[in-house]
């Protein structure tokens, strides 16, 4: 295997793997797959709960590792990880199509540790585990649109009936307004009433004293000055 890709190397025909200075291993250890998920079952990734109190806008956790999604999934450990095959396909880039296939083949043969078997069916394993990631975002988003709404409708109505309150709290204050208007109105005419009640009382009283005042100083204007009669 070794001598088949240092061949392909110093034929230009691949590049040297980016991990090392040789040619790709393909008899290297595959990568070990994370633990799986025991609350999780094999290729269902469901969207995080939407509780109660979450807020109006639920965050999207965005770049989440593929390591992480695919730990979620439960995705079992692949003898030949797709990842692995796609590097070694980047150094066969230089070829076309079906020479590269057949490059590919080729290892697959010479190398008893591995089958092309094993990345294909990796690959779509990691395919459904995104692509059921990819739908519960899509859920998240629905359900926490839906919930948004609600609060909305829920804030709108909230709104209506506040302003409904205070409308007719404004109406009450208004007719109370009305009232305290009319009755200080009434009380200052009866007091205007009774200032020129008085005002009339006073001058029909001092026009009696006049008259009263006129009609006895009279004597003193006539008699004043005639001599006082002693008594016998």
């Amino acid at each position: 295997m070794r001598g088949l890709m240092g061949f392909l190397v110093k034929a230009k025909l691949v590049e040297p793997d980016r991990d090392s200075a040789s040619a790709p291993d393909v008899t290297s250890e595959p990568l070990a797959a994370k633990p799986t998920a025991a609350d999780s079952p094999p290729g269902e990734l469901a969207a995080p709960p939407l509780g109660s109190d979450m807020p109006s806008h639920a965050e999207v956790q965005e770049n989440v590792p593929f390591d992480e999604i695919y730990q979620q999934a439960g995705l079992p450990p692949s003898p030949f990880p797709a990842e692995k095959l796609l590097r070694l396909l980047d150094g066969l880039r230089s070829m076309d199509a079906s020479t590269r296939k057949a490059a590919v083949l080729a290892m697959d043969a010479a190398d008893d540790n591995w089958s092309i078997v094993d990345p294909v069916d990796d690959a779509q394993r990691k395919i459904a585990a995104l692509m059921a990631f990819r739908q519960g975002l899509a859920e998240q988003l629905e359900a926490s649109a839906q919930q948004a709404g609600d609060r909305i409708a829920d804030g709108k109505h909230a709104l209506e009936n506040a302003v409904a309150e205070i409308r007719s709290q404004i109406a009450q204050l208004e007719q109370l307004l009305e009232r305290e208007i009319t009755r200080s109105a009434q009380e200052i005419a009866t007091i205007e009433a009774g200032r020129r009640a008085a005002r009339e009382a006073v001058a029909r009283e001092q026009r009696r004293l006049d008259q009263e005042i006129e009609r006895l100083g009279e004597i003193p204007a006539s008699y004043s000055g005639e001599p006082r009669s002693e008594p016998q």
